[in-house]
């Protein structure tokens, strides 16, 4: 689509161009967090919540007609008007949905940036946070916008193949493997171990409540903060596990001992891999036996048994994920300020970006003002 000049058109929901969206996910590339089936269920939350109103970009070819890219964006209050990626932190990659043929250069993808500007609904600014440098494959052109900076928090994954014990014992340590080994034969005293997954149907919903209940109840007990405990993300999750406003998205699974879950997990599987959004584990009664991990190494086997190849353990820099031999993926984010007001919140962004280039300087700093 070089030398095409493009058309923009701004939708308040994901449903008025659910045909349009769903050929150019299949026929393009997408990740996970913007397919329809897992935008669609979120901007219905919003909606129903309150929280955010939803900015549906749709890029098209301006003489054809010919569908170019979405932007599953929304707009929301927080210190000023926000306009972001559907997400509100539940999507752990955020990026464009690409038609095939759409690979812009830099000054192409600039000038259409200044297009989507001018058709957005008025805000003080425009922040992308959690943009993957690729999307299936693809350099993500988000990328080509300034200022940008690396997200503060990666991404991990791991490749998965079966044989698993084989494939194991190449990207698992032998210290870890070996922990494994033991929690499952502790546990396997007790009673027998069970593991089982579910993509939509009753089964699936069953495991969804027994997650919801092992969840709250471990985070309360914790006064951890649960992005559970609030009903929006709690219907939010529920939903793509039923399908209630679109096809079932979300994958649950389950282990057992003698029929009885001591662990779950919900995630998504796209492209050949499985991602991992919610583990839980009844920690109170099982929690010496590593059920977290043995969960995962489970999951593993069972997915590449399945015929998926890379097992996604997604955003965040907690420590287990190392012990699976994960790669580490930068993210990165994107500031566009609106107006004098998104100037203001452009600066602040721009200091914490510096903080984090320099540690020693914001150590320095919160030395200082915890003595002030």
């Amino acid at each position: 689509m070089t030398g095409t000049t493009f058309a923009i058109s701004v939708h308040k929901s994901a449903a008025s161009i659910e045909t349009v969206w769903r050929q150019l996910e299949a026929d393009g590339a997408v990740t996970a967090f913007q397919r329809y089936d897992f935008a669609a269920p979120l901007y219905e939350t919003f909606a129903a919540h309150g929280r955010a109103e939803p900015v549906v970009v749709l890029v098209s070819a301006a003489d054809t007609g010919r569908p170019a890219m979405i932007l599953p964006l929304c707009r929301f209050r927080d210190g000023g008007r926000i306009i972001a990626f559907a997400d509100l932190r539940v999507a752990d990659y955020c990026a464009p949905v690409l038609a095939r043929g759409f690979m812009p250069d830099a000054a192409t993808f600039r000038a259409l940036w200044r297009q989507i500007e001018s058709a957005l609904p008025a805000a003080d600014i425009v922040h992308l946070r959690k943009l993957p440098a690729t999307v299936g494959g693809r350099p993500n052109p988000l990328l080509w916008l300034r200022p940008r900076a690396a997200f503060p928090v990666h991404a991990h994954g791991v490749a998965i193949a079966h044989p698993w014990s084989q494939h194991a014992s190449g990207s698992i340590s032998k210290k870890q493997l070996g922990e494994l080994r033991r929690s499952e034969s502790n546990l396997g005293r007790l009673g027998t171990l069970g593991f089982a997954f579910h993509d939509g149907g009753a089964a699936a919903e069953a495991l969804f409540d027994e997650l919801y209940a092992q969840r709250t109840a471990r985070f309360a007990a914790l006064g951890r903060d649960d992005v559970m405990a609030d009903p929006m993300w709690a219907a939010f999750y529920r939903d793509l596990v039923a399908g209630t406003t679109a096809r079932p998205a979300a994958r649950m699974m389950g282990l057992t001992l003698d029929g009885t879950v001591i662990a779950s997990g919900l995630g998504l599987v796209h492209d050949g891999a499985f991602l991992l959004l919610i583990p839980s584990f009844d920690m109170e009664r099982y929690g010496r036996f590593g059920l977290g991990r043995l969960q995962i190494h489970r999951a593993m086997q069972a997915f590449a048994e399945d015929g998926l190849t890379y097992f996604d353990l997604t955003i965040g820099d907690e420590p287990y994920k190392s012990a699976f031999g994960v790669d580490d993926r930068t993210l990165f984010e994107v500031v566009r300020p609106l107006g004098p007001r998104g100037l203001g919140l452009a600066a602040v962004w721009h200091a914490k970006v510096l903080l984090r280039r320099f540690p020693a300087l914001r150590d320095r700093l919160r030395r200082w003002t915890g003595r002030a």
